[in-house]
């Protein structure tokens, strides 16, 4: 199934622990809707697309069972903000050797590098660049640190609690990469065939963590102002239809103007005030895609939607929107109804 999640009448949400064979394979058009896959998996993520220009991304995802495989394809630079829940860690990799572009926490990650695997760690915050392929094993920590303690290996767990990326060799990096494609490609029909592939799976990560002569662990340590920069984009979603000036955003984060100004253009090249109107016109975008979401808020027009969500000039909003989109706010409603 290759779909836009608009219209795709995907229902099921996808558990690490179930062991259903459920698969998605969907196209998204939206940030928005890229957010929409992921609950889907049961990850709560905000999304907005941080570039200029028509999004087309694909969203793939095999469920083992015990490992939920995601293959994320996208043609737009994306934020993803929220929490990847208790229980859970993911061993991630950028495959389109751009690992630069890409940042976690606002810090760009190693070439040939695995990330994401921080046990305990709830908060999730990373950028896809444009024109990247990224794929994602997502885990369940208890389950994993079982398989270590089978192993003898219950040492690395240590590790694992206090970094969150590992630089490995190259052909190893190529070898993860080319398993996962593999199997998001041909899944295990069977139980059996099913805890075979996720033993192996362990394995390989077991190896890929232990081997001491090409394998380098990279300290998890963001910035105070990193950390404040994830608090700013989950406090602006969560205020995306308030009017507030950025000295009363600065308050509310107890921070101030300088250290929010400088952390924003650090991470998105982009002062506060211009990420909050990227944030709004994103939550704008969904809801024109979707006549379900103009019927719950009782949108009748474009106009009401702009307003809403801090957009008193019309001409002002159609120009902003038309410059991230590029298309104009009556052209996505009217690709909606149809």
């Amino acid at each position: 199934m290759t779909t836009s999640i608009a219209r795709s009448g995907i229902s099921p949400q996808l558990s690490v622990a179930g062991e259903s064979q459920q698969c998605i394979n969907a196209v998204f058009e939206s940030a928005t809707e890229l957010k929409h896959l992921f609950s889907l998996i049961g990850k709560s993520f905000d999304a907005v697309q941080l570039s200029h220009g028509r999004l087309r991304g694909n969203f793939k995802v095999a469920n083992l069972g015990n490992i939920v495989l995601l293959e994320l394809q996208t043609n737009q630079h994306l934020l993803l903000n929220g929490e990847r829940g208790p229980d859970c860690m993911s061993f991630c990799l950028e495959a389109s050797g751009r690992a630069d572009e890409c940042r976690l926490f606002n810090i760009p990650i190693a070439p040939f590098s695995l990330n994401g695997f921080r046990q305990g760690q709830i908060e999730s915050h990373f950028q896809l660049s444009a024109n990247t392929t990224t794929f994602l094993a997502i885990l369940s920590t208890r389950r994993f640190n079982a398989f270590l303690s089978h192993c003898d290996s219950e040492y690395i767990i240590e590790k694992l609690e206090n970094n969150n990326a590992l630089q490995i060799n190259p052909s190893l990096h190529a070898d993860i990469r080319q398993k996962f494609q593999y199997l998001l490609e041909y899944q295990p029909h069977t139980p059996q065939q099913r805890r075979q592939t996720i033993n192996h799976l362990y394995t390989t990560f077991l190896t890929a963590i232990t081997d001491k002569s090409e394998s380098k662990y990279l300290t998890f340590s963001p910035s105070p102002r990193q950390k404040l920069i994830r608090e700013f984009v989950d406090w602006g979603f969560k205020n995306a239809d308030q009017d507030f000036s950025l000295d009363q955003i600065s308050e509310s984060l107890f921070a101030s103007r300088r250290t929010l100004i400088q952390g924003a253009k650090e991470s998105f090249n982009m002062g506060p005030m211009e990420m909050m109107k990227r944030v709004r016109l994103e939550q704008v975008n969904w809801i024109l895609r979707t006549p379900e979401a103009r019927l719950e808020k009782n949108f009748r027009t474009i106009s009401e939607i702009a307003q809403y969500y801090g957009f008193q000039s019309r001409g002002h909003f159609a120009k902003a929107y038309q410059q991230v989109f590029e298309e104009s706010p009556s052209e996505t409603w009217l690709k909606s109804a149809s």
